[in-house]
């Protein structure tokens, strides 16, 4: 015959599986929240930023990625210069890639698909594993309860059987 106490623990692990996987639907929740947001940042810069090529204008200074000159030719004909930073390697005169904004102004690349999968995982990944934390904490110490208390048993039970069958001193 099961115990009390051994009762007990099967359910805080049944429990502890049931509430993982209902945490399971803000995980999803979340994931898709972060790729569908991550897709608004890959096709945000598709009509407002535009790749043009560029011609470096001055040498590299040194060792390092520093802001280098570089001149275009925009969509309007017109001529614009700016600052990007560029490999040490990159010479002057040489041609590169560069995004600019709907204003002209050099910006940042749009956001790839490869780093949407990616945060999208990592956000997944991490909220789970917060969650199975929590969860593990939780049984660990509902278990060291039940434990506490088995071991209170143990020792009832035992001065119980002390006292019905202990011989009495001889003198």
């Amino acid at each position: 015959m099961r115990r009390r106490s051994d009762r007990l623990d099967t359910v805080i692990v049944l429990a502890s599986l049931v509430l993982f996987v209902a945490c399971l639907w803000p995980v999803a929740a979340l994931s898709r929240q972060v790729y569908v947001t991550g897709l608004r940042a890959e096709l945000s810069g598709l009509g407002h930023r535009q790749p043009v090529v560029a011609v470096v204008v001055d040498p590299a200074h040194g060792a390092g990625w520093w802001p280098r000159t570089v001149r275009w030719t925009t969509a309007q004909g017109g001529s614009r210069t700016g600052k990007v930073v560029l490999s040490p390697s990159t010479p002057a005169g040489s041609q590169t890639r560069i995004w600019v904004d709907g204003a002209g102004k050099p910006t940042a690349p749009p956001q790839t698909h490869v780093k949407t999968v990616t945060d999208t995982a990592v956000a997944a990944i991490t909220v789970t594993g917060g969650v199975a934390t929590v969860l593990l904490l939780c049984v660990a110490g509902a278990r060291g309860l039940l434990n506490r208390h088995r071991d209170a048993e143990w020792e009832r039970a035992w001065a119980l059987a002390d006292q019905r069958w202990r011989r009495p001193r001889q003198t």
